[in-house]
């Protein structure tokens, strides 16, 4: 089953949670901080119940006071407690704009002074009406992305709400403004109108979450984190410059959720290497151009480095680029052939294409365990088969054989070795 961030999800779309053990589903009518009446923590995404839950009170004493409403104390309350704890615990508490103290004698509300909250009613302002079609609405919001201003036949069938199948009336939290008793309220049509606080009305609980929780394919909203992946390189995408010998790219995955990761390393979009049940938090280090031997595989010229890390629900992605520039190669034997006696000569065949504009350089030594091995440079012999002759007649720690090629591109495309033979006495 695929996953998406909530981030990603289309306002009008719709995603599920779970109410009372019930899956309902929720519209998706924001994404992120809908004007500058709202506080930060307003930044993320905003859902509606798409339809009406039931209906209540707004106030018990028939007063348009929000703050202290029975309706405010219920949402945050019974109804929140109605979720299953990691989306409750995950739904973000806002500041809210609103009507402080009521309708007539309050006063609009914005930005850090909002009304705190987890789950809270829209306003009017923000399914689209104004003081434009009613002076006495509050300015306590702005309008969301999936409603739309005014009166027109399509505003208004986005605001109708159902109640078991039929069009029913659903609270606002924006009181009347002229009068301490009347609040709105969407009536069945779409259209608004004022009723007392006294009332039982339909309610659409309205919540926040961040928009970096996960949907399933079905709708159903996790609250997984998706796992991050960091570098001291610099961020995803670096350029890692010029590399003309193997180099240790290090980069860490890390997952809040604790999880075992799946670590995919690759390199020009092959996979190279995989690394399961990975601890987040672990340094690891990028293998396929860590040691010599796999580095001189890749070609000269500019390669991507992928690192994708799966928590088996979500996965992220690093990226990193560096150029291969290496126009010199020099090969010799990691450990010298030591034998008993004196070496007097040699002979030795490299097989491989040389090109005429290559720099080659042969050199080869009869003392190689001295502290200071005498390199005697056999180019020529090597290009003609002959044998090799060597010069120098002492050996303090014992006579052993050792030979170093050197190739420079020089003025030439490259070329390739791919074998050296020949034998001593």
């Amino acid at each position: 089953m695929a996953n998406v961030l909530l981030s990603t999800k289309a306002v009008g779309s719709t995603v599920k949670l779970k109410v009372n053990g019930t899956a309902k589903e929720f519209i998706v009518v924001h994404q992120g901080k809908p004007s500058s009446l709202y506080d930060d923590s307003c930044n993320g995404t905003w859902l509606l119940m798409k339809d009406i839950y039931e209906n209540r009170q707004w106030h018990n004493s028939n007063v348009n006071n929000l703050e202290n409403s029975t309706i405010h104390s219920y949402l945050n309350g019974t109804f929140l407690n109605l979720f299953e704890s990691n989306i409750r615990d995950a739904i973000k508490q806002v500041k809210l704009p609103y009507r402080k103290n009521g309708g007539s004698g309050g006063s609009d509300q914005s930005g850090a002074n909002g009304l705190l909250c987890k789950i809270f009613l829209l306003s009017g302002y923000e399914i689209g009406f104004t003081t434009s079609d009613n002076s006495y609405f509050p300015v306590d919001g702005a309008k969301l992305s999936y409603f739309e201003s005014g009166t027109g036949s399509s505003a208004l069938n986005k605001r109708i709400a159902y109640l078991n199948g039929s069009a029913a009336h659903w609270w606002l939290r924006s009181p009347y403004t002229d009068g301490t008793v009347y609040v709105w309220f969407v009536y069945s049509n779409g259209y608004y109108n004022g009723g007392s606080a006294s009332n039982s009305l339909g309610i659409r609980p309205a919540l926040i979450l961040p928009s970096t929780l996960l949907v399933s394919d079905d709708g159903t909203v996790s609250t997984n984190t998706p796992p991050t992946i960091t570098s001291t390189s610099g961020a995803s995408g670096v350029n890692l410059g010029s590399k003309t010998a193997a180099f240790s790219f290090k980069y860490t995955p890390n997952d809040a959720d604790g999880d075992k990761l799946t670590v995919t390393e690759k390199l020009d979009g092959a996979v190279k290497k995989t690394r399961p049940n990975v601890t987040s938090g672990t340094q690891l280090t990028f293998e396929c151009t860590s040691t010599a031997a796999e580095f001189q595989k890749i070609l000269n010229g500019t390669h991507t480095i992928t690192i994708e890390v799966s928590d088996g629900k979500a996965s992220a992605t690093f990226t990193a680029t560096f150029t291969k520039a290496v126009h010199k190669a020099t090969i010799t034997l990691k450990t010298p052939l030591a034998v008993s006696g004196d070496i007097t000569a040699a002979v030795m065949s490299v097989v491989g294409q040389i090109p005429a504009g290559a720099v080659y350089k042969v050199e080869a030594t009869n003392n190689a365990k001295d502290t200071s091995p005498v390199w005697q440079d056999v180019t020529a012999e090597v290009k003609s088969g002959a044998n090799i002759v060597f010069t120098n007649k002492t050996a303090a720690n014992g006579a052993a054989f050792n030979f170093r090629i050197t190739v420079e591109r020089g003025t030439s495309a490259g070329g390739y070795i791919s074998g050296v033979s020949g034998a001593f006495q």
